[in-house]
């Protein structure tokens, strides 16, 4: 077994723990940051995301069409108000990731 000290420990190495860990590196720059997978770096269920990133990305597209697609996937289980958050703040994201 081995042991790691870190200030900050991040676990998954798919996206929301690599861009985790990257808003705080920027943030906390004098902060260790380690970031845990349980396989090799590159494994993670972003890597298996057979839908990818769905996103409001031009104008033939709008939040309400996505919002409703939302809701039938999700057999309209998902609460909307989360499921609206969630899709207005997308293209941001999406900005967010791909610089």
């Amino acid at each position: 077994m081995s042991i790691f000290k870190t200030d900050i420990l991040v676990l998954g190495s798919g996206v929301a723990g690599l861009s985790i860990a990257i808003k705080t590196a920027a943030a906390l720059p004098e902060k260790s940051i380690l970031v845990a997978t349980k396989a090799h770096e590159s494994e993670s269920n972003t890597k298996y995301a057979q839908g990818g990133i769905a996103a409001v990305w031009d104008k033939l597209d709008s939040f309400e069409d996505h919002i409703k697609d939302t809701m039938v996937a999700g057999d309209y289980m998902s609460k909307p108000k989360v499921v609206k958050m969630v899709i207005e703040k997308a293209p941001d994201c999406m900005k967010q990731l791909i610089s």
